[in-house]
């Protein structure tokens, strides 16, 4: 039996995943990327881990309310993932768009991912590597969509929200550079990463719920303008 005129096919229908990574680690962990050989350094940073998952679940609901398909990269505040099992559950999950959820005091920014950017410090055989972002057609997805976020982040805010490259230098052991070492990793899915703070608030000092609460709708609103899908939650 053929459809009805006007129907939606599921065949047809090309669902909006989105991947949202709450961030920081339950326990400090160490090693390098078996793809890229970069390190993989995480840590617990105190009220930032439980403030980022908050805001990533009322991100969730407000996306699967509005149709998309939602995957969350860290399952809890307690699980232990590194950032290549994160960027793994956001390849398999075929996501459009993966968004890292962070606080620090004071910061009100949006890194993405640009053709040039880079990370380098000593690698596992201890000679210093040099890893630099090169897929153009993922970096410029990312930077379309991190403009849309923080361009909606400001709005439900009331603060500028810039749209930035990050600096890593004398952050050791972290290795230097420009650029999330989760977003360098991701060759193949647009990767946006958040911070969100207060003058005296964010990172390891908790943050209000109803700031925590702007922040959310911010990247909710961002995705539903650079992403928008119609009311089957098919890409428009």
């Amino acid at each position: 039996m053929s459809a009805a005129p006007g129907a939606s096919s599921t065949a047809s229908c090309s669902a909006v995943v989105v991947a949202l990574d709450p961030g920081h680690n339950p326990v400090r962990v160490d090693g390098f990327d078996p793809v890229t050989g970069a390190s993989q350094i995480d840590y617990p940073n105190g009220a930032e881990d439980a403030n980022v998952f908050e805001v990533a679940t009322e991100v969730r609901e407000l996306l699967q309310h509005n149709g998309y398909d939602v995957v969350m990269l860290k399952h809890a505040v307690t699980e232990n993932v590194t950032y290549r099992q994160r960027v793994d559950r956001a390849v398999a999950a075929h996501a459009r768009v993966a968004i890292s959820i962070h606080t620090s005091p004071g910061a009100n920014e949006v890194f993405v991912q640009r053709v040039g950017l880079y990370r380098e410090g000593v690698g596992a055989d201890g000679a210093t590597l040099r890893i630099t972002y090169r897929n153009e057609a993922t970096a410029a997805a990312s930077q379309r969509y991190g403009q849309a976020i923080a361009n909606a982040r400001t709005r439900t805010e009331g603060m500028p929200v810039m749209l930035t490259d990050n600096d890593f230098g004398g952050r050791a052991p972290l290795w230097t550079g420009n650029i999330p070492m989760i977003a360098l990793m991701s060759d193949r899915v647009p990767w946006v990463y958040n911070e969100f703070g207060l003058d005296d608030a964010g990172g390891s000092t908790p943050l209000p719920s109803t700031w925590l609460a702007r922040y959310a709708r911010g990247i909710a609103d961002g995705v539903r303008t650079s992403l928008p899908v119609d009311g089957h939650g098919c890409a428009m």
